[in-house]
């Protein structure tokens, strides 16, 4: 399994409980393939870079998971088809956020050796 970070934004127009029921459905979507969603950071409503389907802002969702490589072409599909999800982006994270301050940790430590 690999380390993965989508980024979704959410049409800014559907209530709070329709937010959440996105949430809910991507996660059911990576836990359904056999994956492991390991963090879901909401970052709220922000102004888009460009108007995206009428809209000049989003809510933004961002989700740390693990998964198979073959499922993100999958979830890709979702996402697109998805009325409440504007856009959409899925990378994979070589350094998930909670290696990063390990390995930053034991690098200054490894400077401060020399």
């Amino acid at each position: 399994m690999n380390q993965y970070e989508t980024i979704i934004i959410i049409n800014p127009n559907i209530e709070s409980e329709d937010v959440e029921k996105v949430i809910e459905d991507v996660q059911n979507q990576i836990s359904g393939s056999g994956g492991t969603v390991t963090k879901v950071d909401k970052w709220g409503k922000k102004r888009l870079a460009y108007e995206v389907n009428g809209n000049k802002d989003g809510i933004y969702i961002l989700i740390n998971f693990e998964a198979d490589p073959e499922f993100i072409q999958r979830f890709a599909r979702y996402c697109g088809l998805a009325e409440q999800i504007i856009k959409y982006m899925t990378v994979r994270a070589d350094n998930p956020p909670e290696l990063v301050g390990e390995l930053k940790a034991a690098d200054d430590k490894d400077d401060k050796d020399k």
